[in-house]
């Protein structure tokens, strides 16, 4: 049992790409995976993503890039928010990520967004995680 599924999920893809992994495979389904890999996929963390499966047996196999420079490559993630701390910020606290390179993962009353898009709507949440 993991206790914080999302943490589990980032850092299985930061130590695919330091394997030189193409695939993590056996992801367990959520909603908010779901959602976490929909902006992933968006902002170009990962290529694509797909759900295998049906009811509780579920699963994400995801597409990572082919990483040229092993160092430039791997991406950082910092986690803000665990399940015994919950990190919320306000809209006039969202800075942004590693000088516009990377992206926040902010979970608030309009959804799951990245931070640049919250601080335009002017909206603040919980700081899920950064990752550059």
């Amino acid at each position: 049992m993991v206790n914080a599924p999302i943490h589990d999920l980032l850092i299985r893809l930061k130590n695919a790409y330091m394997a030189r992994k193409k695939l993590v495979e056996w992801v367990q389904y959520s909603k908010f995976k779901h959602q976490v890999l929909e902006l992933l996929k968006k902002f170009k963390f990962i290529d694509g993503f797909d759900v295998t499966g049906e009811w509780a047996t579920k699963t994400f196999t995801i597409q990572l890039h082919v990483t040229g420079n092993m160092v430039e490559d791997v991406p950082v993630v910092k986690m803000y928010s665990k399940p015994s701390r919950r990190w919320y910020i306000g809209r006039q606290d969202i800075r942004p990520v590693a000088g516009g390179r990377g992206i926040g993962i902010l979970s608030t009353s309009q959804g799951l967004m990245a931070s640049h898009e919250a601080k335009k709507k002017k909206i603040g949440g919980e700081l899920i995680a950064e990752i550059y």
